[in-house]
């Protein structure tokens, strides 16, 4: 049967140039991408629009005859596509459509190629291209090519070379045209070399852009540094012989100032030594803030995208960077950690520094590594403690690498605490205070008083400044209280962590015991002190279990946010068993709890934290009681509720008991040799109970006990039905 060949017109080049590219800046940057797919460290565009002339160079595999045939040659190819990643550095795939050529007649009507292949025979290859006698050429499987395979000396060691000439006088070249140039290849180019030029990497890319118009290389470097200069935060710090002078800036601000000597970080109580410390070393760290509109026009995605793959604080030694570092995996300033484990406070900085912060969620702010960009600078050639490890990738462990890692956390932590007040002020700027807006009311009062009988306004002004008194303590309060409130939700997710962790170390502990119980030997001795052994330790495990349990209530998610009406005996019943290893043989009577008695409506682990709190207190105010026993009992009155608490400790001053609720206030009169073996608390437990107990809508005092106990603690409520 006779057959027919699809053929292809020669005018699909025009036509697939315009629809494909579109742009003369996407058109190029296209030619730039090629570069970039054939592993080139650098790609150099040599602008000449008023020479008719514009010039491509890159430094990657070039090619031979055999690619530049089946590839280059070829309109459509997939082979990156198929690829996916480069040959040598990895770098995932710009193109993929093969049309990248297709670039140049959209820009020019001629081309000339020059390519030399890495690793070649010696062979070097050139073609041209006339794009107008192409497209004239009616099929294009008749457009022709006319290419030189020359065996003599290269004009360059490897790469490719693309020189346009006779520019599309269409294509018009403007300063916006050259700014979204540089929009197109920015992400190509890792951030190493816009901070350091010694810091370029074995595997980075560089774009180096000439015209002969000044104004298009400054709006060109401008674009392409721009991702590092949209920076809310900067952070530059040098090391000098154990002393560090740090500068903080935020964006539109003068620096701070700070200093620190390396000889008082946790690790260094011994004293600095320059023979194991850190003797120098510099860095500079930009901490960004990826959300909303980006100036210079970058998108937010873009970026996100761009410090996931080069974000972080790197390391060079002596302008080679260490591949280690600044990988999200290797997170070596632990900033993640401190993330996940809520950690409000820092380690790092003295608690001098730290109080002036007190008020503010500090560490909240510390910058995690999606949007935090960094390099850190050392030279183990003039450091005696640090070595470069075997693997070449990172630095060995010694003091000195502890000093460097301290050394630019601190910094980090700085920024946190700075941060956080800064917060901390705006919100208070923008949310006006109900005794600010009491503050108006006089001052319109003022205004007006020629107008309003003198009686009458001295009246109000009285009413105004007795309620503004009022409105000022509360605000005084509610500051302190979620000031509190934030420590102890810290405090509650370090709580659950701990106990799921201490759970599976019981299990691995029980099994050692088994295992010590199942060794059996000749020696009676020794088989003695293994079973004292697995005694001990069965103890040992048999009390944390017990110490474990008061946080079984945050362990259940539904404890924290049910809330209904639960019956208070169980709920007793229960805080006498997790407080058990706190009791040491204190007596516990319950019997006297009302079985029917609802508790109001809140979650478990609200009433266990109550309730524990009460219990422990008690316990604690009987450590040096002859009688101990501790009596919980409820009692009706019409509407009213009240569970009554008990003990037989050392009882307070009901004249001042109020003042126990506060934060940090005491009334411990526990012996010395007690306080010494760690009994006694913070001063923080009743000011816990009188905060979820006023969110309940209980009431909590301290009254009169019964004649045979010293202490009665009341927490009472109305039904209201």
């Amino acid at each position: 049967m006779p057959h027919l060949n699809f053929t292809i017109d020669s005018a699909l080049l025009k036509e697939l140039g315009e629809r494909l590219v579109g742009k003369p800046h996407i058109a190029l940057a296209e030619l730039v991408k090629n570069g970039y797919d054939a592993d080139a460290r650098t790609v150099t565009i040599r602008f000449f629009p008023d020479r008719d002339r514009i010039e491509i160079q890159d430094d990657g595999h070039g090619m031979d005859f055999g690619e530049f045939r089946n590839f280059w040659m070829r309109i459509g190819t997939t082979h990156k596509d198929k690829k996916r990643i480069s040959r040598d550095f990895k770098r995932p795939m710009t193109g993929s459509k093969g049309v990248g050529r297709l670039s140049v007649q959209f820009l020019a009507s001629e081309l000339h190629l020059s390519t030399t292949p890495k690793n070649g025979t010696g062979e070097w290859l050139e073609a041209n291209v006339n794009w107008s006698e192409a497209i004239k050429a009616g099929d294009l499987t008749d457009a022709l090519v006319q290419y030189t395979r020359h065996k003599s000396t290269p004009p360059f060691k490897q790469g490719t070379l693309l020189v346009l000439s006779g520019l599309k006088p269409e294509q018009e070249w403007t300063d916006d045209a050259i700014q979204s140039l540089a929009r197109e290849l920015w992400w190509l180019q890792p951030p190493f070399r816009l901070i350091r030029e010694s810091g370029e990497t074995d595997t980075g890319f560089n774009i180096e852009f000439e015209s002969s118009q000044q104004e298009f290389e400054k709006i060109f470097s401008r674009q392409m540094r721009a991702i590092l200069n949209i920076w809310t935060a900067r952070l530059v710090g040098k090391n000098k012989n154990g002393h560090v002078k740090l500068a903080l800036q935020f964006e539109g601000e003068s620096p701070q100032s700070y200093e620190y000597d390396i000889k008082d970080l946790p690790h260094n109580k011994g004293g600095y030594n320059p023979k194991y410390n850190l003797r120098d070393g510099e860095f500079e760290i930009r901490i960004f803030k990826l959300a909303n509109r980006q100036p210079y026009g970058i998108k937010v995605g873009e970026a996100r995208e761009y410090f996931d793959q080069h974000g972080g604080i790197h390391v060079y030694d002596g302008g080679f960077r260490l591949p280690y570092y600044g990988d999200p995996r290797n997170d070596w300033l632990k900033l993640e950690i401190t993330h996940s484990h809520r950690v409000f406070v820092s380690d790092l900085l003295p608690e001098s520094f730290q109080a002036k912060y007190a008020h503010t969620q500090r560490l909240r702010y510390l910058p995690t590594l999606e949007r935090i960009f960094g390099v850190v600078n050392v030279s183990t050639s003039r450091e005696p403690g640090l070595e470069i490890m075997i693997t070449r990738d990172r630095l060995a462990e010694s003091k000195a690498l502890d000093d460097l890692s301290l050394m630019v956390r601190y910094a980090l932590d700085v920024y946190a605490m700075e941060a956080a007040r800064r917060a901390y002020e705006e919100s208070q700027q923008q949310s006006k205070t109900l005794s600010q807006k009491f503050e108006r009311v006089e001052e319109v009062l003022d205004h007006y008083q020629p107008q309003i009988p003198a009686p009458v306004y001295q009246e109000i002004r009285a009413k105004v400044e007795e309620a503004t008194k009022a409105v000022v303590t509360s605000e005084l309060r509610v500051q302190e209280e979620m000031g509190l409130l934030g420590a102890l939700a810290t405090a509650g997710i370090s709580a659950v962590a701990y106990q799921h962790e201490l759970g599976k170390q019981f299990g691995t502990i029980q099994q050692i015991i088994q295992r010590i119980e199942r060794i059996r030997t000749d020696d009676q001795r020794l088989q003695q002190s293994l079973r004292r052994l697995a005694s001990d330790l069965s103890r040992w495990v048999e009390r944390a279990q017990a110490t474990n349990a008061l946080f079984d209530y945050l362990a259940n998610a539904e404890n924290t946010k049910t809330r209904r009406r639960f019956r208070a005996l169980p709920v007793l019943e229960d805080i006498k068993r997790q407080t058990r290893f706190f009791a040491r043989g204190i007596g516990v009577d319950v019997s006297g709890i009302d079985p029917e008695l609802r508790l109001p409506e809140a979650t478990l682990a609200e009433w266990g934290a109550i309730f524990q709190n009460v219990f422990t207190n008690a316990f604690t105010a009987m450590l040096d009681s002859d009688e101990r026993l501790l009596r919980v009992n409820s009692r009706s009155q019409g509407r009213n509720r009240e569970i009554l608490v008990q003990d037989t400790g050392y009882g307070v001053d009901l004249k001042t008991a109020d003042r126990l609720f506060q934060p940090f206030e005491r009334a411990s009169k526990i012996s010395s040799a007690r306080r010494a073996m760690g009994y006694g608390g913070t001063g923080l437990g009743l000011t816990i109970v009188k905060l979820l107990t006023d969110r309940i809508g209980c009431r909590v005092s301290f009254v009169e006990p019964d004649e045979e106990f010293s202490t009665a603690f009341s927490l009472s409520w109305r039904e209201s039905q």
